[in-house]
């Protein structure tokens, strides 16, 4: 053998050596950076079949199935529970697909003792129950499709004074009941008074949950608190000397603890005038006192379309008495009064 072929030999074994090295590192780097999938994080990643909404791709026909609705376990593994099997020999015999599984959902909590609670999703009402003598109560609904839902819940007490809205999300499960409990209505505030006379008292009263503590908030342009416990009713009043404000417009709202563990959320805001005189609040039963400016005992679109008239205009002296009865007497109309009739909206 010539030197001179030898050599060419010799290169030629060092490059497939050489290569042969480079591969194996090259595999065993790539098996060294593999890490698997988080679940959970709605990403499909490494080991996982999908992730939350993330299905890489795949569907129930992808997966041999004829059709249907593919999604993701919890675990990060496809749930075909929902796919459609082709029956055998391309279909015949009657066959159908399975039927749509629905799920439950029980929603409780407390509001005031004997009260009415309503339920509300997409705007509609969905189920009005009574509470119980110490404001406890419970919701079941049967029969719902799968997925995610946003409520809604409301109580009124026996003078037909309503809580704030307390909106929450349930994801609806198919096959299972979903429990959803816990919830804490705020509760109702009233005022005797529109305008107060400096030094003058303030009646701020309403109802709560029964051995529940409720704490008022007063503000302007400082924000007082006072705390008092409720009847065995669930009512509860306080009386506000008026000397310690400041001559103006105030508001005032309301929450509730209970146990000193549960928590509810502020009562709507009501608003007083502290000046020279005291005006007492007018009355009219259960039509809404607010928001109702034809007084037709409604407050719907037709009030909605009169404020919107004179949104950012001046108002006219007739006009003007109405908006410091039914809306919230700041001499205009803005968004705050459409916040205030939105609150009373009965449709």
């Amino acid at each position: 053998m010539k030197l001179k072929d030898f050599i060419l030999i010799l290169i030629l074994f060092l490059i497939v050596s050489l290569a042969f090295i480079y591969k194996i590192k090259s595999a065993s780097v790539s098996v060294t950076a593999f890490k698997p999938g988080i679940c959970g994080n709605n990403i499909k990643e490494n080991n996982e079949e999908c992730d939350g909404p993330d299905l890489g791709g795949q569907t129930c026909t992808s997966l041999g199935y004829s059709g249907g609705n593919l999604s993701c376990n919890s675990n990060c593994t496809f749930n075909t529970s929902q796919c459609i099997i082709q029956p055998p020999g391309g279909g015949g015999g009657g066959w159908a697909p399975p039927p749509l599984q629905y799920g439950t959902v029980i929603i409780s909590g407390k509001a005031y003792p004997n009260s009415e609670v309503t339920l509300l999703s997409d705007g509609q009402i969905r189920q009005i129950t009574k509470a119980g003598a110490r404001g406890d109560f419970e919701i079941t609904l049967s029969n719902l499709t799968p997925g995610f839902y946003l409520f809604t819940l409301y109580s009124e007490d026996s003078k037909g004074r309503r809580s704030s809205l307390l909106t929450f999300q349930v994801n609806v499960i198919a096959g299972q009941t979903v429990r959803s409990s816990g919830f804490f209505l705020s509760p109702t505030i009233d005022i005797d008074k529109t305008s107060v006379k400096k030094g003058d008292v303030l009646q701020i009263f309403g109802q709560a949950t029964p051995d529940a503590d409720v704490i008022i908030n007063v503000s302007s342009e400082e924000e007082l608190f006072f705390r008092i416990p409720t009847e065995k009713d669930g009512s509860y009043l306080y009386v506000l000397d008026t000397g310690i404000l400041e001559t103006g417009q105030h508001y005032t709202k309301s929450r509730q603890i209970y146990l000193n563990q549960l928590v509810s959320p502020y009562s709507r805001a009501l608003s007083f005038y502290v000046g020279e005189v005291s005006i007492p609040k007018k009355t009219i039963g259960k039509c809404p006192l607010k928001g109702d400016l034809n007084n037709d005992c409604k407050v719907n679109l037709v009030d909605f379309s009169i404020a919107a008239y004179w949104y950012k205009k001046k108002l006219s002296s007739e006009f003007a008495k109405i908006e410091k009865e039914k809306l919230n007497g700041d001499g205009k109309v803005d968004l705050i009064d459409f916040s205030i009739m939105a609150y009373y909206y009965t449709g």
